[in-house]
């Protein structure tokens, strides 16, 4: 449809998309057998290979450290990967290396990493010594490497957000090797979509390149996930959202990702309703020295630059490291396009003891903006079409100050501590038709400021532990309204201030093959609210106070059947605060709506949560699965109607529910080793993918004519959300992903009407890599066969009558292009 290609090439892709399809299952075919070929003869040449293997354990407990990495590398260069293992479910793991360097073994390192806990090096010629030597002393045992977790130092930093892997919370961990596999430079909420069960996302210039766009998990709005940067609040205080169109290209110094679905363990910023993302970035303990150079190029004139630079450790005690990045896409639809830049620095002092660290992030972006929603009779004749004036762009900043610090106290205790300082502030422009003819641009510009104070205690025993911490924070923002050019005399000035208060603990005993976990969080918050009055016009009567209280627990136990298999479950409860737009009933207090919003008729909400599940490990295959009920009480949901800039209007709804069954597998379907040639080289296929089900149910609501529904599912809530895909790494340095994305319909509003519906979609996107010790390529072929397809949608009216009259939606782009290529040094 619309990419960087030529039209002449355009057709002939368009051609071949089934015959695409059809050489991939026959390069599979054909290479199942060969591989398995190459397995028999690598069987028969053992004389010329050796075999590495061990067991990978926790240093404190003993406990197996399952998806350990283990990998070779060149003597000194971890990240050059030459061949790379992982433990199962056993904590085990076992490959074959080319011994055609019997002499040479010194020049190479073995690497053992896990999450959370401090890598380990050995010369690959000792190691083999240990492998030797365990082997010759006792028959059938392994080469035991064990790692010690890095609670003193800067895993504390995430400690108190982050869910362990046995813990009793449906969770996903991304590790920066996952991260690097999908990562383009594209916004976090977009990466996290193929990567996680449950999550739909969706862009306003259709490319998720820059510019605005937003998530649903469970499909729960974005405004109630908990979003944390290194254990620090993300989220704006006031109306929750978190605009990542201004956070350019922050993934690029991302280290890991956890998702937690529904009632979590994150115990700090918004309430952790529908559940909570956490992002770490860089890791400074054990970088290396050096760098790198990224360049992106793809359809729609998308071009990103990035570098980054790491100083390695300085004196056994400094670390430090900085990047740059710039994006510039004209977005798939018209009026969309995106220039944008950011830095990020991080430095750290390491002691024995303690730990010092701070990072900071500025960012710039522009954007053109694209949030109306076009009809599907306008999307047909031009599926870029955009109803926003041309001149109608943004322009902010956004700014993050991170000091942290982490101590051991003694060898069972430690405290982390964290002050931060979030801020943004830029101009929103809306153009209209005054009614003469003639255009007017209002201006919507906004300040934010936030301070916050976050300290955390950990206490561990060999079978039990306890955490228990604190948060403050001081929000406050200025919202104005002005005519341009006329900036500095603002019409409208309207001044909001948040407070919270909160206190976290959580306690975990542990015995046997039985692990219970417990927390509790409490929640004291005001919102101020300093009107306009003389825009209101009315007399002045002081500041709009709310206040809000929650008491929000969590009970949960894992039970660990055998090495490869464990279940769990959990019962939590969490009690979330409206945003000042859902107060409002819209974005500014004016006559019209100040009577309800200073009578607080917007009451908060309440979700009661089970969750249960199993998770299996085996050295072939991983599965997790988990089943969840939500019960919720004055929901704080959408309703179908539009307020502006996109946004729907949310009301309490007394009772509704959401349930159903999310599943995640990643298996191996075949592996071979090549040894005739030094290094050894392997060939694996994999298969791994997640699926939801997901079913919602509202008891009953009125609508504003008081006509009563009963019994309606939520809007934008798609019943199935499948994500797949085929990954071969082929000869140790290229990969080649074929990956498929499967979304159910969904109703756009709540009455149920047939009519406003967002279509389901299937998508098809490829993906092929090569990785060398120095340089690295991907080129991405996203929407593979060219699916015109919706994300999200609204109702519209067309003629401004106050009733709805079409469905509207937000295309994305059709088949496009993307090369990405990586120097190191």
């Amino acid at each position: 449809m619309y990419s960087i290609l030529s039209n002449g090439i355009i057709d002939k892709i368009s051609k071949s998309s089934r015959s695409l399809i059809k050489s991939v299952i026959l390069f599979i075919s054909i290479l199942f057998p060969l591989s398995t070929w190459a397995q028999i003869k690598s069987a028969g040449e053992a004389q010329n290979a050796v075999e590495i293997s061990g067991i990978v354990l926790d240093t404190i407990h003993g406990n197996v450290l399952i998806g350990a990495n283990v990998w070779i590398s060149p003597k000194g260069e971890p990240k050059n990967v030459l061949q790379g293992f992982s433990t199962d479910a056993t904590g085990q793991f076992r490959g074959i290396w080319s011994n055609s360097f019997a002499q040479g073994y010194n020049e190479f390192d073995i690497n053992i990493s896990y999450i959370g806990y401090t890598s380990l090096h050995y010369s690959l010629e000792i190691a083999l010594q240990k492998m030797e030597q365990t082997r010759s002393s006792s028959e059938g045992q392994r080469w035991t490497i064990r790692l010690q977790a890095d609670n003193e130092l800067e895993a504390l930093l995430i400690k108190g957000v982050r869910a362990k892997s046995n813990d009793p919370v449906s969770q996903t961990t991304l590790s920066l090797v996952q991260l690097e596999q999908s990562y383009r430079g594209q916004q976090p909420i977009f990466l996290l979509e193929g990567l996680s069960p449950s999550v739909i996302s969706f862009s306003e210039s259709g490319t998720r390149m820059g510019n605005y766009g937003g998530m649903r998990l469970r499909g729960i709005a974005q405004e109630r996930i908990n979003m944390t940067l290194n254990g620090i609040p993300l989220n704006d205080m006031i109306d929750h959202g978190v605009f990542f169109s201004n956070f350019t290209d922050l993934g690029a110094s991302f280290e890991s990702v956890q998702i937690q679905r529904g009632v979590g363990v994150a115990p700090n910023g918004v309430a952790s309703y529908a559940g909570s993302v956490n992002f770490e970035t860089v890791r400074l303990k054990d970088r290396e020295r050096g760098g790198e150079m990224n360049v992106g190029v793809g359809a729609f004139n998308t071009y990103r630059l990035s570098g980054s630079v790491s100083s390695g450790i300085i004196d056994d005690q400094w670390s430090l490291y900085g990047s740059y990045s710039s994006l510039q896409s004209d977005g798939f639809r018209d009026y969309t396009a995106t220039t944008a830049y950011s830095f990020f620095f991080s430095g750290a002092y390491i002691g024995d003891r303690h730990l010092f660290k701070w990072n900071a992030f500025d960012a710039q972006s522009k954007n053109g903006l694209g949030y109306l929603f076009a009809t599907e009779s306008q999307l047909e004749v031009d599926p870029r079409i955009n109803l926003l004036n041309p001149n109608d762009k943004d322009d902010f900043g956004q700014r993050l100050v991170q000091f942290q610090h982490s101590m051991t106290i003694d060898s069972r205790s430690s405290l982390q501590s964290s002050l931060y300082y979030g801020g943004a502030k830029g101009d929103f422009f809306y153009t209209y038709d005054d009614g003469t003819g003639n255009l007017t641009q209002i201006n919507y510009p906004l300040y934010n400021h936030h301070y916050g104070f976050i300290s955390t205690y950990f206490f561990e025993q060999k079978q039990w532990s306890l955490s228990t911490g604190v948060h403050a924070y001081l929000f406050d923002r200025i919202n104005e309204e002005s005519i341009t050019p006329n900036f500095e005399q603002a019409y409208y000035n309207e001044q909001s201030y948040k407070e919270e208060l909160s206190w976290f603990g959580r306690a975990q005993w542990q015995v046997d093959k039985l692990n219970v976990q417990a927390d509790i969080q409490i929640r004291s918050m005001r919102l101020t609210i300093e009107p306009d009055y003389d825009f209101i016009g009315r007399p002045s009567e002081g500041y709009l106070l709310y206040d809000w209280f929650f008491i929000n627990p969590r009970i949960g136990m894992t039970f660990v059947h055998s090495p490869s298999f464990s279940s769990y479950a959990s019962l939590g409860r969490m009690g979330r605060e409206p945003t000042k737009v859902d107060i409002f009933g819209g974005f500014s207090l004016i006559a019209e709506n100040f009577e309800s919003a200073a009578n607080s008729s917007f009451g908060p909400e309440y979700v009661n949560n089970l969750e249960a599940g199993f998770r299996m490990n085996r050295s072939k295959i991983a599965v997790s699965w988990n089943l969840f009920y939500m019960d919720f009480m004055d929901e704080i949901a959408p309703i179908g109607q539009l307020l502006a800039f996109g946004v729907q209007k949310r009301e309490n709804i007394a009772s509704s529910a959401r349930y159903g069954v999310e599943l995640e597998w990643n298996t191996l379907l075949f592996s071979s080793v090549f040894s005739e040639t030094p290094p050894s080289r392997s060939t694996t296929l994999s298969w791994e993918g997640s699926l939801a089900w997901i079913q919602s149910h509202i008891d009953v609501f009125s609508n504003a004519d008081g006509q009563i529904y009963q019994d309606r599912e939520a809007i934008l809530s798609p019943n199935w959300i499948i994500n797949q895909a085929l990954v071969m790494d082929a000869f140790t340095q290229w990969q080649i992903r074929l990956e498929g994305r499967y979304v159910s319909e969904s109703f756009m509003e709540l009455t149920n009407n047939p009519s406003f519906i967002v279509p389901a979609y299937n998508l098809v996107n490829t993906q092929l890599s090569f990785k060398g010790s120095r340089f690295d390529i991907r080129i991405d072929v996203n929407n593979l066969l060219d699916t015109q397809y919706y994300s999200t949608g609204s109702p519209i009216d067309i003629d401004f009558n106050g009733s709805i009259d079409e469905p509207g939606f937000l295309a994305n782009a059709g088949r496009n292009i993307m090369i990405s290529t990586r120097f190191r040094f």
